[in-house]
Protein backbone atom coordinates (compact mmCIF):
# COMPACT_ATOMS: atom_id res chain seq x y z
CA UNK A 1 0.00 0.00 0.00
CA UNK A 2 1.27 3.19 -1.11
CA UNK A 3 0.72 6.63 1.07
CA UNK A 4 -1.13 8.33 -1.73
CA UNK A 5 -3.81 5.54 -1.72
CA UNK A 6 -6.90 6.82 -0.17
CA UNK A 7 -8.13 5.08 2.84
CA UNK A 8 -10.89 3.44 2.41
CA UNK A 9 -13.87 4.12 4.53
CA UNK A 10 -15.99 1.30 6.22
CA UNK A 11 -19.97 2.39 4.63
CA UNK A 12 -22.24 3.52 7.03
CA UNK A 13 -25.37 1.91 6.83
CA UNK A 14 -28.45 2.77 9.15
CA UNK A 15 -30.60 0.13 10.43
CA UNK A 16 -33.88 -0.94 8.74
CA UNK A 17 -35.71 -0.82 12.02
CA UNK A 18 -34.67 2.86 13.06
CA UNK A 19 -35.24 3.94 9.22
CA UNK A 20 -38.89 2.32 9.98
CA UNK A 21 -39.21 3.77 13.58
CA UNK A 22 -38.41 7.12 11.85
CA UNK A 23 -40.77 6.72 9.13
CA UNK A 24 -43.58 5.49 11.96
CA UNK A 25 -42.88 8.73 14.09
CA UNK A 26 -42.16 11.29 10.99
CA UNK A 27 -46.12 9.89 10.03
CA UNK A 28 -47.58 10.11 13.66
CA UNK A 29 -46.09 13.85 14.19
CA UNK A 30 -48.27 14.66 10.88
CA UNK A 31 -51.46 12.94 11.87
CA UNK A 32 -51.21 14.83 15.00
CA UNK A 33 -50.56 18.15 13.55
CA UNK A 34 -53.73 17.51 11.19
CA UNK A 35 -56.21 16.22 14.42
CA UNK A 36 -55.29 19.33 16.41
CA UNK A 37 -56.40 21.22 13.07
CA UNK A 38 -59.71 19.70 12.99
CA UNK A 39 -62.64 21.92 14.36
CA UNK A 40 -63.73 20.36 17.83
CA UNK A 41 -66.39 22.96 19.48
CA UNK A 42 -69.19 21.27 19.16
CA UNK A 43 -70.53 24.67 18.80
CA UNK A 44 -72.41 25.42 15.15
CA UNK A 45 -71.66 27.93 13.02
CA UNK A 46 -74.94 28.23 11.44
CA UNK A 47 -76.07 31.66 11.46
CA UNK A 48 -79.40 31.09 9.99
CA UNK A 49 -80.83 30.78 13.50
CA UNK A 50 -80.39 34.64 14.21
CA UNK A 51 -84.09 36.54 14.78
CA UNK A 52 -85.37 33.15 15.35
CA UNK A 53 -87.49 31.66 18.14
CA UNK A 54 -83.86 32.02 20.96
CA UNK A 55 -81.54 34.29 21.98
CA UNK A 56 -78.51 33.47 20.35
CA UNK A 57 -74.54 34.17 22.24
CA UNK A 58 -72.38 34.37 18.67
CA UNK A 59 -68.72 34.36 19.01
CA UNK A 60 -66.55 35.92 16.36
CA UNK A 61 -64.00 33.27 15.88
CA UNK A 62 -60.70 33.68 13.72
CA UNK A 63 -58.30 30.28 13.85
CA UNK A 64 -55.40 31.90 13.37
CA UNK A 65 -55.54 33.61 16.53
CA UNK A 66 -55.43 32.36 20.25
CA UNK A 67 -58.28 34.81 22.03
CA UNK A 68 -61.37 32.96 20.41
CA UNK A 69 -59.87 29.61 21.07
CA UNK A 70 -60.05 30.54 25.01
CA UNK A 71 -63.38 32.50 24.72
CA UNK A 72 -64.48 29.01 22.81
CA UNK A 73 -63.48 26.93 26.25
CA UNK A 74 -65.31 29.35 28.45
CA UNK A 75 -68.44 29.20 26.34
CA UNK A 76 -68.21 25.38 26.40
CA UNK A 77 -68.52 25.44 30.67
CA UNK A 78 -71.66 27.84 30.49
CA UNK A 79 -73.24 25.97 27.50
CA UNK A 80 -74.88 23.22 29.28
CA UNK A 81 -76.62 25.74 31.98
CA UNK A 82 -78.47 27.88 29.25
CA UNK A 83 -78.57 25.13 26.44
CA UNK A 84 -82.97 25.51 26.85
CA UNK A 85 -82.80 29.19 26.53
CA UNK A 86 -80.11 30.46 24.26
CA UNK A 87 -78.61 29.13 20.90
CA UNK A 88 -74.81 29.25 21.09
CA UNK A 89 -73.25 29.96 17.59
CA UNK A 90 -69.78 31.07 16.26
CA UNK A 91 -68.90 33.48 13.54
CA UNK A 92 -66.32 31.46 11.58
CA UNK A 93 -64.23 34.31 9.87
CA UNK A 94 -63.14 31.44 7.66
CA UNK A 95 -66.50 31.55 6.31
CA UNK A 96 -68.30 34.67 4.11
CA UNK A 97 -71.04 34.58 6.75
CA UNK A 98 -69.06 34.99 9.22
CA UNK A 99 -67.25 37.48 8.26
CA UNK A 100 -69.97 38.92 7.30
CA UNK A 101 -71.47 38.71 10.77
CA UNK A 102 -68.59 40.73 12.46
CA UNK A 103 -68.50 43.64 9.93
CA UNK A 104 -71.94 44.29 10.31
CA UNK A 105 -71.29 44.02 14.21
CA UNK A 106 -68.01 45.30 14.43
CA UNK A 107 -66.58 42.49 16.49
CA UNK A 108 -63.17 40.69 16.45
CA UNK A 109 -61.94 37.00 17.50
CA UNK A 110 -63.15 36.41 20.78
CA UNK A 111 -65.79 39.19 21.22
CA UNK A 112 -69.01 37.95 21.98
CA UNK A 113 -72.57 39.10 20.77
CA UNK A 114 -75.90 38.74 22.20
CA UNK A 115 -78.89 39.05 20.19
CA UNK A 116 -82.72 38.67 20.08
CA UNK A 117 -85.49 36.66 19.06
CA UNK A 118 -85.88 39.44 16.39
CA UNK A 119 -82.15 39.62 15.71
CA UNK A 120 -81.21 42.62 17.32
CA UNK A 121 -78.15 43.67 19.41
CA UNK A 122 -79.02 43.23 23.70
CA UNK A 123 -75.44 42.30 24.85
CA UNK A 124 -71.54 42.44 23.85
CA UNK A 125 -68.60 41.49 25.56
CA UNK A 126 -64.85 41.89 24.69
CA UNK A 127 -62.89 38.58 25.02
CA UNK A 128 -64.16 37.23 28.63
CA UNK A 129 -61.74 35.54 30.85
CA UNK A 130 -63.33 33.73 32.30
CA UNK A 131 -67.43 31.56 32.92
CA UNK A 132 -68.43 34.10 35.80
CA UNK A 133 -67.43 37.02 33.58
CA UNK A 134 -69.27 35.23 30.70
CA UNK A 135 -72.45 34.89 32.77
CA UNK A 136 -72.78 38.69 33.32
CA UNK A 137 -73.24 38.97 30.00
CA UNK A 138 -76.12 35.90 30.16
CA UNK A 139 -79.67 36.22 31.61
CA UNK A 140 -80.07 34.01 34.74
CA UNK A 141 -79.79 30.49 33.60
CA UNK A 142 -82.87 28.47 34.13
CA UNK A 143 -83.18 26.55 37.12
CA UNK A 144 -83.00 22.52 36.50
Amino acid sequence: MRMSDPVEQPKRVIPGWIKVGFLVLLIAGMALVVWQQLPRSGISTDLSVVGGERPVLVLTRDVNLLNGAEVLEIMRQVEPQYRDTILFRIAHQGQPVGRAFARQHGTRDGDLTLLDQDGEVIGRMVQPRNAEELAQLLPEPPPR
